[in-house]
């Protein structure tokens, strides 16, 4: 339950953190990794386990497996921007509240998320961010658009600037 947008170097996100339907704070969803990546994630608000995994990683070649994502026992999915500017999505499948698969078909993994168009998006309010981002808007702008039109997203916008490999 929240928007994920990332393009031109810039990932956002809204302010939404939610238990059994009812917001309880705003704060940011985006981790500066210790690798200079950056790491915003959509779903359970204790990510922890997936910090744990990703933090140090530098390159795709190096992201988890599966099997890794699975074992976190968390719902996620999240946009890891690599210093490099290369954008995955990354999904731990769907859990239930014991942490356990849902679905032992659940879509979870790591692939490219910033192919068409150069930007991504992640969370209950990607399709409209994507859609803003297709008309030329921000991440900025397409997380505002996102919280203006689902109901799963909340003001204020967030911003993290990545800190671009320079050769």
């Amino acid at each position: 339950m929240t928007v994920i947008a990332y393009r031109s170097g810039v990932m956002a996100c809204d302010s939404c953190w939610a238990s059994n339907g009812t917001q309880n704070v705003s704060a940011t969803k985006i981790i500066r990794l210790s690798s200079g990546g950056l790491l915003g994630s959509a779903g359970d608000n204790d990510i922890r386990a997936l910090v744990d995994l990703v933090d140090k990683i530098r390159s795709p070649s190096q992201l988890p497996s599966r099997r890794s994502l699975a074992e976190t026992r968390i719902s996620c999915e999240a946009l890891l921007a690599f210093k490099s500017g290369d954008v995955w999505m990354i999904s731990t499948g769907g859990h239930d509240d014991a942490g356990y698969p849902i679905d032992d078909d659940a879509d979870y993994g790591c692939w490219p998320a910033a192919t068409i168009g150069g930007y991504a998006a992640a969370g209950s309010g990607a399709d409209y961010a994507l859609a803003a981002m297709d008309a030329g808007a921000s991440a900025r702008q397409a997380v505002e658009i996102a919280c203006r039109r689902n109901i799963h997203c909340r003001l204020p916008v967030h911003t993290v600037k990545l800190l671009v490999k320079t050769k």
